[in-house]
Formats: C-alpha cells, structure tokens, sequence
C-alpha cells in the first residue's frame, strides 16, 4: 500500500517528504526549491534531461529549481525514500553563510549521486527537522550538508576558504554558548559576538574545540540538568528551565549522553542492557 507525508518544518524555507510507494506515478513536473533526498530501500527511475535514471538504495537524488523530471517505482518491493525540499530564500542565506565563492546558485550535474558519507549526516538533519531541536543543530547540520554538495557535486567546485588559528574568538563563542546554554540561540547570533561568518566559525569550534557549536551547547545543558537532578528538582521543571521543549526531549537527549534517563540517575537506579 502506498503512503507518504509531506510537512513543513519550524525551520523557515524547508519541506519533509518521506513516502513507500508501489505503485504511485509523479508525471513530469518541477519544484521552485532544490530536492535532496535519500532513496532508503527498494528502486524507482525518472526521466531527468531527457534520460532514463535508477534511484538505487543509498543514492541520493539531486534536483535543481525548475529542473523538470518524472518518477515511479521500478523495482517488485516498492521504492521508500525521504526528501528535502529547500527553498531559495534560504538557499541564499546558506551561500551567505558559507562565504560561497562564486556568484549565482549552484547547479547539481547529476540527479543521481552515489555519497554513502554524506548519508548519517542526512539522517541527523532529517530527524532534527522532524523533532523537537534547538535553532542551533538545525542550521548546523543544514550547513554542513550544503556544503559538502555543494563544494563536490555541483557543476563548478569550489573550496572554502582555509582555516586560521581563532583561539580568542572561539573562547569568545565558549563563554557565549556557557552563558546561554538554555537559549534557542541561532548561528547567525553566535557568530556576531565574535565577528565572524557563521560556517567558518563552525568549522573553527570544530578544529579547535573538538565537537560543533551545537554539541558544546547541548554539554552544557546537560551539565546543568545533573547539578538540577541532584538537588531534587521536578523533572518538568528542570526541562523547561534548563531549555529543552518538554520532558520526553531532556529524557532522549540525557540517555543519549549517559545511558540512563534522568529519573535514573536522579534515583542512582542501575540499568542493565541485554
């Protein structure tokens, strides 16, 4: 049986879609955005500048704005993928961020593009647009993945520009991130305290602190949450004073990190995994 979902995300500019099809037919049509998905299992094929092209399991499918293609199933077990859909606005704010080389948008070459790297990295943006998640990890994570197809699967590639030694700036960015670690802060304010282009102050904390922005945030939230559990505090209240969305998201994002969830640790209970 055929099913899919398309929704819009807290982050301005981008659609989810995620669909198993058997049966199901796109004919010839356009989007005004770039598609990037991910085919997850089974195949389908498209018409695309006038060829035949297979979306195989683990591929990913590179579309332009405007670029006019079809799509079915082509394989007995169906065809599941998931994509984004990115609007130019933001594409524009991105190429802005990134201190993109070259003037003009960038154009994809192939609709088809074999990156097994890049796949995690998709899963962890999908699921942070689909999720309750800070401003911070979401635009991090967009980032990241623009710029590694941008940089190696559009028509001109092109290199960011190197990286300097920003020890002062990035203890700026630490003691900023300290101080407003329960803040849904976004990576264009974080990188105005220390005058720098938000992907190149990403790729800065990175190299020099070990982990992105984002994750040092979240290790400081986290921090706080322990100094909250020993204390006793209600688990609802520590969520929402220490800036997760609810108590669901601070028990994901605590077991993640340590293992056991926060009322676990708060009782000193053990857990055993098989």
């Amino acid at each position: 049986m055929d099913s899919a979902q398309l929704w819009e995300t807290d982050l301005s500019g981008i659609e989810l879609f995620q669909a198993t099809f058997f049966h199901h037919r796109f004919t010839k049509h356009f989007h005004d955005t770039y598609t990037i998905g991910l085919n997850e299992a089974g195949q389908g094929c498209s018409q695309h500048r006038g060829a035949e092209k297979i979306h195989y399991p683990g591929s990913f499918k590179l579309i332009n704005p405007g670029d006019m293609h079809t799509g079915q199933v082509a394989s007995p077990e169906g065809w599941s993928f998931r994509n984004l859909y990115i609007g130019l606005p933001l594409v524009e704010q991105v190429l802005a961020q990134l201190e993109w080389p070259r003037s003009g948008l960038p154009y994809f070459v192939e609709p088809v593009t074999w990156a097994p790297d890049l796949q995690p990295l998709f899963h962890q943006l999908f699921d942070a647009l689909n999720t309750p998640n800070g401003l911070l990890r979401q635009q991090s994570l967009l980032l990241d993945l623009l710029s590694l197809l941008f940089q190696h699967y559009a028509e001109h590639q092109v290199a960011l520009r190197p990286l300097k030694s920003e020890s002062k700036a990035m203890q700026q960015a630490r003691t900023y991130l300290e101080a407003h670690y329960a803040e849904n802060i976004s990576i264009d304010a974080l990188a105005q305290q220390v005058n720098l282009s938000p992907y190149y102050l990403i790729r800065s904390f990175r190299q020099q602190v070990g982990c992105p922005p984002h994750h040092y945030q979240r290790h400081w939230q986290l921090k706080q949450v322990k100094h909250a559990l020993r204390a006793g505090q209600p688990l609802a209240t520590i969520a929402t004073e220490q800036g997760f969305y609810d108590q669901s998201h601070l028990n994901r994002a605590f077991k993640q990190t340590f293992g056991v969830t926060p009322g676990q640790y708060q009782k000193g209970n053990s857990v055993q995994y098989p």
